[in-house]
């Protein structure tokens, strides 16, 4: 959908994912879809064909659950060190070019910023020590906190329960469309998906959230 218009002064709260929103995607896509088949493929004598295949029907049998968002979850499934892996994969951690401005503007009106995330503590913890975006927050939390990832309406329960705000007063931007509609449907005014959350792949489109390509053009 096109861009959505809205006042500023009628946002109290602004509430950003993190991977694909604030960092640019590839980092997570090539982690999850190269670095760990490659190791799997590696330690069981596979194929990296035969282990991205067996792999990929692991993620799906438990999408969008806490546990497909868990680097916990998936070293004891896979039997991996995917802690250490991660660690050693910090170079191709990058801020999107037009996060840092929306940010400072944000602030400059007095905006109450949080960053919430399905990425585990760990991976949050980890990505935030190779970039400069916690001092802009006023909060970081993961849905691991709550044991409910976003898509579920017990998030946003939790999470309001936590940090009190008014979701007619509150903008809220993500890269998944299931996302923005738990979001849509706790009562959150503004919704806005991103089209492009990894540089290297094509513009994704919405169908029920306004979307943008460049967070200046909300400003």
């Amino acid at each position: 959908m096109a861009q959505q218009k809205f006042d500023w002064q009628a946002i109290d709260t602004v509430i950003l994912d993190l991977d694909g929103t604030l960092i640019d995607l590839y980092f997570d896509h090539r982690f999850w879809k190269k670095v760990v088949p490659q190791a799997y493929a590696d330690k069981f004598k596979l194929s990296v064909e035969k282990s991205r295949e067996l792999i990929h029907r692991r993620y799906q049998q438990v999408e969008f659950s806490m546990q497909w968002y868990c680097i916990d979850f998936w070293a004891k499934n896979l039997d991996l060190p995917l802690r250490d892996l991660l660690q050693k994969q910090h170079n191709y951690i990058k801020v999107r070019s037009d996060v840092y401005p929306f940010l400072q503007a944000a602030r400059e009106r007095r905006k109450k910023l949080i960053l919430l995330t399905d990425s585990h503590p760990f991976s949050l913890a980890e990505k935030l020590k190779h970039c400069d975006l916690a001092p802009h927050f006023d909060l970081l939390l993961s849905s691991h906190q709550f044991n409910a990832p976003k898509v579920e309406q017990s998030l946003w329960q939790r999470l309001q329960q936590f940090t009190p705000f008014d979701p007619s007063r509150t903008l809220f931007i993500d890269d998944t469309e299931p996302v923005l509609d738990s979001a849509k449907k706790f009562g959150i005014a503004y919704t806005i998906g991103v089209e492009n959350p990894d540089s290297t792949l094509a513009d994704k489109s919405f169908e029920r959230h306004f979307s943008v390509k460049n967070y200046r053009t909300l400003l």
